[in-house]
């Protein structure tokens, strides 16, 4: 008993500290006929309509119907006064919606948007237009609110004889905590280039950012911001990208990114111009980035990571042990970047939860770790789900391009995109999204015969395909039709256009074929492929793959040097299943080959 009435007296105590806006308000209106102010005696007096209600449990403050227009070049258009009874001194966080106005709190203006010129010239004013901190004393607070509809300055700018809508709204913000600079995700590294990296990164509420870079052991700091016509910082996004150039080969690279906190109250959009508003600048720590750029190194592949009927990969903590034990293997510690193949889940309907959440951020660094950049290839099921087109603003370019070419060392990247399934009907859509496939093979057909023309196609040792799907086997939408605007490209065997190696997914099964060949090296005989000659030295990798044959993972280590293209394949115990190498000429060599991958012959 003694226990609830300690209790009772607390939350009594609470409630007695507690402030609450006024119920009641004084209000007056500039008269323009007798140049005077006109005193509204209650809240439902004609002239001047004040409604008190609640709205969630909070207090909601409106007024409509003052007439001020004629009254525009006078400051003093319309006063409120009310007083606000605090047991002991406290922070009370006020919304308040209004075009022009200022607020006084105990004969002293605290917030003063009067001579702001253009104002708030938009409409409805809603209670997180701005929201102020009243530092209330103890006792009695007297609050004066004084407002008007428009003045000169925003007439001559919008038009005098504009409808506007006079309101005035009022509310306490009693949940209120200002936003603070903070990461919702570790960031990712991408599109690894010739001196170059893509930043990704979401913060928690949108404010502006930026990256601190310089090669690593020097002490001159640069700096990128997230611009928008470079020029404007990007505050109206959770979501940033921001490319670093100029980068030396083969030196790493140590990073920060640097977020901008607003003042408090100031960090919606829907502000008058000319407020001011000083940000605090938000270091985040310092880290290393493993530059990949180099005479040699090393690539990690792996892919198909979608849920599926799998055994033993069914769930979000199944893929999550998987990729536990990939990240522990010597192969994915050893490489200096990493390749996502595609099909990185299912589908998805929202990036940030299923992509970001509940996987990519799995490969966070921990202690002691280098940063390591991700190159993303756009499978069929990164179509698949309501998020589709969000893909792009979290993982590509500003031009929403997701085949693209880079160059590392000696070797030449193309990332292709393989599109995906043919929707049934014109302009209808059975996966997610609507699609538009002629466009996508159209513009990228176009886009791959410049590149071959380009020098750095031309001059590049080694040339790397990096596409979804694979080259010879499988046949349907998908593989037709970047099997139809690779051509031209494979038939080149000239030093200056031979590609040397095409890595793939999609599959799901571990094969590969060396050019030329007429036997497929896999677990399994296979029927009546695409084309009976490999057109290309190919290898695609395992993903799950429902009530088929183990494992349901298996990856590549691919290492570059000056003398040829080595690869290792292992499964998802870390056994190796496969080596060999590609020399500038083209030529395949099988240096091991695990007994249960056999080189066969296709079956009529």
């Amino acid at each position: 008993m003694r226990k609830l009435f300690t209790l009772f007296l607390l939350l009594s105590s609470c409630l007695m500290i507690a402030a609450e806006l006024p119920k009641q308000w004084e209000s007056w209106y500039w008269n323009p006929e007798d140049k005077n102010f006109r005193k509204i005696n209650t809240p439902a007096a004609p002239e001047f309509q004040l409604l008190s209600n609640t709205v969630h449990g909070k207090t909601e403050i409106s007024a409509d119907g003052i007439d001020l227009n004629k009254s525009a070049r006078d400051w003093k258009a319309a006063f409120f006064r009310g007083y606000i009874q605090a047991e002991k001194a406290q922070t009370m966080w006020l919304g308040i919606g209004c075009r022009i106005f200022s607020v006084a709190l105990n004969g002293n203006v605290i917030y003063d948007m009067r001579w702001k010129g253009l104002g708030n010239d938009y409409q409805p004013v809603t209670a997180n237009d701005h929201i102020i901190a009243l530092p209330l004393k103890a006792g009695k607070n007297e609050i004066v609110i004084s407002t008007k509809r428009t003045n000169f300055l925003m007439d001559y700018c919008y038009g005098a004889n504009r409808k506007i809508e006079w309101r005035l709204v009022l509310k306490e913000h009693k949940n209120y905590s200002p936003v603070k600079a903070e990461l919702a995700h570790p960031e990712m590294v991408l599109r690894p280039d010739q001196g170059s990296f893509v930043f990704s990164f979401v913060t928690k509420s949108p404010v502006p950012a930026g990256i601190d870079y310089r090669v690593k052991g020097s002490k001159q700091w640069n700096r990128e911001w997230d611009l928008a016509g470079d020029f404007i910082l990007r505050e109206k996004s959770r979501i940033h990208k921001i490319r670093i150039n100029d980068l030396p080969a083969g030196k790493d690279v140590e990073y920060r990114i640097v977020l901008l906190e607003p003042p408090a109250g100031l960090d919606g959009m829907r502000r008058a111009l000319w407020t001011e508003r000083k940000y605090k600048e938000v270091p985040l720590p310092v880290k290393t980035l493993r530059n990949p750029d180099r005479k040699e190194f090393s690539f990690f592949v792996f892919g198909d990571t979608q849920l599926s009927l799998s055994t033993t990969c069914r769930t979000v903590e199944d893929r999550k042990n998987f990729m536990n034990r990939m990240r522990s293997m010597p192969e994915f510690k050893k490489s200096d970047f990493i390749v996502h193949i595609g099909d990185e889940d299912s589908y998805f309907h929202n990036v940030e939860d299923f992509l970001l959440t509940r996987f990519f951020d799995d490969f966070a660094v921990r202690s002691g770790e280098i940063v390591k950049p991700w190159v993303l290839v756009r499978g069929n099921h990164e179509a698949d789900g309501l998020a589709a087109e969000d893909w792009y603003d979290y993982f590509q370019m500003p031009e929403d391009k997701s085949y693209y070419a880079f160059r590392l060392g000696d070797v030449l990247f193309i990332s292709l995109d393989c599109g995906d399934f043919p929707a049934k009907t014109k302009y209808s859509s059975s996966n997610g999204p609507v699609t538009d496939l002629e466009t996508l093979h159209k513009r990228q057909a176009k886009w791959l015969e410049k590149l071959r023309k380009s020098e750095v196609f031309k001059r590049a040792k080694y040339r790397i395909i990096l596409s979804h799907s694979e080259p010879q086997i499988a046949k349907g939408t998908i593989e037709n039709k970047i099997r139809e605007i690779t051509a031209p490209l494979l038939k080149d065997d000239s030093p200056e256009g031979k590609i040397h190696l095409w890595i793939a997914g999609h599959v799901h099964r571990y094969w590969r074929a060396a050019k030329g060949a007429k036997t497929l090296v896999s677990r399994n005989q296979r029927k009546n492929p695409a084309l009976q000659v490999s057109p290309v030295n190919w290898v695609s990798v395992d993903g799950p793959k429902g009530n088929s044959s183990n494992p349901d993972f298996s990856y590549l280590l691919v290492s570059v040097s000056e003398k040829q293209i080595s690869v290792k394949a292992v499964d998802e115990n870390g056994k190796t299943l496969d080596k060999f190498t590609v020399d500038r000429s083209g030529k395949f060599t099988e240096l091991f080959r695990a007994e249960e991958l056999k080189d066969m012959p296709f079956l009529k």
